[in-house]
């Protein structure tokens, strides 16, 4: 532990040095300089020009500390922790000058602040003959000293005058705020997307912009627009902490009642990504999402389809998909069946795994669960009790091509098949979800939920249960042969669309007998429906919208 110095006089700092006395200090005027930046005194070579990294790791904290000594007399001073899929989280001390001053095997680090005036200073040993260096945690995350270790060579920092240009080509959107635009929803009930083009003309860098945002966010197309360039990171913890572009104007969202006004900057990360954020001044306290694009054409954007997924694995057991159930995970399944409650009750794996041994995620983001092409795969469980898969607090979650459900006698459950709480960007994918579960889809607190190409069947509640869920979407699925309750129950809801379904042999028949019962929900619409052979007394209370749909059923009875 390192204990604040107040530095009185010369004579003090003097002997601070002379005993090697490794620890930090606070002043609050200029002070005096002793040595001009880098120089060279005893048998220690200079700092100059040199770069050293500390690493730190254990099980609950990992990051890295970059120390640059420049020949000016600078340096350059920042912290790195993994985020992991997503970029790196970089931290800065923050201050208006870094400047050093190296005496023999004793280097000050001289933070300095203009407004208010301070000056704060942390020492550094150097050690092993000039490849080793200890030092106070500057960040003031650990109590622990740092240890640095001399590198080969100097890291190479973005400029805009070496860099900028390498913004020119074609960008495509691949994340938003860490999500798959694939997952969330417009208004046009098409995923989100985003395109930019950035070009040169007359010695001038201009854009395309191409974006059609969330629901009630508008779109635009955007032709020309000239690009201005910052020495200033987008934001305090970018990768790029040199620079960043922006649009020379602001953009106006089309589609909606209201007048937003945008301002777009972006910066470039590696030679492949780019980031993008669109700031509104009027909402200065919310932090912009952050966009990322991959260059088209490059070895990244290749690959985007497993952008989110460090790891693709193929299983094909029980024991080996609930072994691989977690984030940022692509599972593809052999045919087979997978039952959770054959998980084996070896101590290891029921320790480690006795929440999926009931098909339960949690904090589960980035996974997909999908057969392997031609394979036929069936997910249960014996638990009448449980639902067969439920995701709590999850993101971007694919069900694709799996047939889930109860192996048990109907009319016993009281689990659904699929179950999502407070989760967001679910797309379920020709798959077959079948009871006796009490419903075949139900979602609480959740948002951006797709399901197409899929079939639900033969559940003892009814199809579907959805509670405070926003931006549904079913498309070309069947809702069949289930009977109980209201079939489609929605409560504080808004926007759930039913697109070219077919509703078919399912009955309501207890409590209301209302087919599908809606309570405070906004935009809830079925659009070109076929419904047909459903026994019902009433078929929709207020608030539901129908277009283009048949009916042959058989209503009042």
């Amino acid at each position: 532990m390192f204990v604040k110095k107040i530095p009185v006089s010369l004579f003090l700092c003097m002997v601070l040095l002379a005993t090697a006395c490794t620890g930090k200090s606070t002043q609050s005027s200029n002070g005096t300089d002793q040595n001009s930046g880098g120089g060279k005194s005893g048998k220690v070579e200079s700092l100059k020009n040199t770069y050293w990294v500390s690493s730190e790791e254990d099980d609950d904290f990992e990051r890295t500390v970059e120390l640059i000594f420049k020949d000016d007399g600078s340096f350059h001073c920042r912290s790195i922790t993994p985020n992991g899929i997503y970029e790196p989280f970089y931290m800065h001390v923050e201050a208006d000058s870094y400047t050093w001053i190296q005496n023999s095997d004793t280097v000050e680090l001289e933070f300095s602040r203009e407004k208010p005036h301070k000056k704060e200073i942390f020492y550094a040993q150097i050690l092993d003959k000039g490849n080793k260096m200890t030092c106070p945690d500057m960040f003031e995350l650990s109590d622990e000293e740092l240890t640095f270790v001399k590198q080969d060579g100097l890291p190479k920092f973005t400029s805009i005058e070496e860099d900028s240009e390498k913004l020119v080509g074609e960008w495509e959107l691949i994340s938003v705020g860490g999500d798959s635009p694939s997952r969330i929803i417009t208004d046009e009930d098409t995923p989100f997307e985003s395109s930019i083009n950035i070009y040169m003309k007359d010695e001038k860098m201009y854009a395309d912009y191409h974006i059609v945002r969330w629901k009630d966010f508008g779109k635009n197309d955007i032709k020309q627009i000239g690009i201005s360039f910052d020495n200033e990171p987008i934001t305090p913890s970018s990768t790029n902490e040199f620079w960043c572009a922006a649009f020379d104007e602001p953009i106006i969202p089309e589609g909606l009642t209201r007048e937003d006004k945008l301002n777009v900057k972006f910066t470039l990360v590696g030679d492949n990504r780019l980031l993008l954020m669109e700031e509104d001044p009027e909402y200065e306290d919310y932090s912009p999402t952050e966009l990322v694009y991959l260059r088209k054409g490059s070895k990244e954007y290749e690959n985007r389809e497993n952008y989110f997924y460090s790891n693709v694995v193929t299983v094909s057991d029980i024991n080996e998909l609930v072994k691989n159930l977690q984030s940022n995970t692509r599972i593809i399944l052999k045919e087979g069946t997978y039952n959770f409650s054959d998980i084996q009750t070896d101590k290891d794996i029921q320790y480690e795994y006795e929440e999926a041994s009931a098909g339960s995620l949690m904090y589960v983001s980035h996974i997909i669960l999908e057969a392997e092409d031609g394979a036929e795969v069936n997910i249960l469980t014996n638990s009448a009790t449980s639902n067969v898969l439920e995701f709590i607090a999850g993101s971007d979650i694919t069900l694709k091509g799996l047939t889930v459900g109860h192996n048990v006698e109907k009319g016993d459950c009281t689990g659904n098949v699929l179950s999502f709480n407070a989760c967001s960007g679910v797309k379920i994918d020709d798959c077959k979800l079948f009871g006796c579960g009490t419903y075949g889809i139900a979602a609480y607190a959740s948002s951006n939920l797709e399901v197409v190409n899929s079939d639900i069947y033969e559940c003892t509640y009814g199809l579907v249960d959805f509670n405070d869920v926003n931006n549904v979407l079913f498309k070309n699925s069947i809702l069949r042969d289930s009977e109980g309750l209201a079939q489609f129950s929605i409560y504080t809801c808004t926007d759930v669309s039913f697109k070219d379904c077919q509703i078919t042999n399912n009955k309501s028949e207890y409590f209301n007998d209302t087919f599908i019962d809606n309570k405070y929900s906004d935009n809830v619409v079925f659009k070109n429906c076929a419904f047909k052979d459903n026994i019902y007394k009433v078929r929709n209370n207020d608030g539901v919208t129908f277009t283009d749909c048949t009916f042959d059923d058989h209503e009042g009875e």
